[in-house]
């Protein structure tokens, strides 16, 4: 009986018929259970919020353009070397799904918010979540702006948690809090913070909240709800 099967067949295979739809599965209930919760819609309503954020993730409008870094190349051509030196520009973009509309939730969620927490209260938590956040955000050439996915929900959740405690707001508001904070602190700390270096980045395109897909953003403020449940 002959194999047909190998294992470097069979692992990739495992990963796109098994993990990777799970990972989806359970990325769609989350963010269905995460707009339930904190915005108290029906699971439909909740269902269309996550797939325009998906859709929208697909569009980066551009912001402005900065100066680049010098690409050097070299070929070489029947034993001669020639060198061909170019200027790649850095443009600097926003994606919708990533950036725009968490941000815009997360607003809308502030009119509630600010129900109960004085705003100097709030302002103070966005501003030590945000420093907190930039400590630990880094430019890294060819990909952007990266921070360990864990630091800015729980950075972001103790901040929330903290304020509730300090001025005797509903418990019940710590999901929404954290939420709302937890991605204007991400924008913040992460990307805007970290503008004045975005030429270590070299060349290419820097989208803030991802190009085509979702970067600390928008899953901080998935996962922060998650982490605050743990604490109501």
């Amino acid at each position: 009986m002959r194999d047909y099967l190998f294992p470097p067949i069979i692992f990739p295979l495992f990963l796109i018929l098994i993990v990777l739809p799970l990972l989806v599965l359970s990325f769609v209930f989350a963010g269905t259970a995460v707009f339930k919760l904190v915005f108290g819609v029906e699971s439909d309503k909740a269902v269309l919020l996550l797939v325009m954020i998906v859709l929208g993730s697909l569009i980066n409008i551009p912001l402005f353009e900065m100066k680049g870094c010098e690409v050097v190349r070299r070929y070489e051509i029947f034993g001669f070397i020639y060198t061909v030196r170019s200027k790649k520009k850095l443009i600097v973009a926003v994606n919708i799904g990533g950036c725009v509309l968490p941000v815009i939730l997360a607003t809308k969620l502030l009119y509630e918010i600010l129900d109960f927490i004085p705003a100097f209260v709030f302002i103070g938590s966005f501003l030590l979540s945000s420093l907190i956040i930039y400590g630990f955000a880094r430019p890294v050439a060819g990909v952007g702006i990266v921070v360990p996915m864990i630091i800015p929900p729980i950075v972001a959740t103790i901040a929330s948690y903290v304020a509730i405690l300090l001025t005797d707001a509903p418990v019940i508001l710590l999901p929404k809090l954290s939420f709302s904070l937890g991605i204007l602190s991400a924008l913040f700390g992460a990307d805007i913070l970290h503008l004045r270096d975005i030429e270590k980045i070299g060349y290419g395109v820097v989208s803030i909240g991802g190009a085509g897909t979702f970067d600390g953003i928008f899953l901080t403020g998935i996962f922060a709800v998650l982490f605050s449940v743990l604490l109501v």
